[in-house]
């Protein structure tokens, strides 16, 4: 008979602690670059894709897999800090 972890194997195992807050922190900094409202139709797309990533990173840990969880949240991270950049 196979075991819980054998069927779920997402569920069996808890996404790393860093990854957790990886993405915490491109979550907060998604927030702060929305909040400062980019007007520029270049700047809002950019926006838009770190939103994706984010989601995109946010799906892949609830799935498993972890690997490209933290590839999406670096991503938008790079993205985000760009557009801080030039609000600076």
């Amino acid at each position: 008979m196979a075991s819980l972890a054998d069927v779920f194997p997402a569920m069996a195992a808890s996404p790393p602690p860093d990854l957790v807050e990886l993405e915490r922190q491109v979550a907060l900094e998604l927030a702060h670059v929305r909040d400062s409202g980019p007007t520029d139709p270049v700047e809002r797309k950019q926006l838009f894709d770190a939103n994706q990533l984010e989601q995109k990173g946010e799906a892949a840990i609830k799935s498993g897999d972890y690997k490209s969880a933290e590839d999406s949240l670096l991503h938008a991270r790079e993205i985000l800090r760009h557009l801080r950049e030039l609000s600076d």
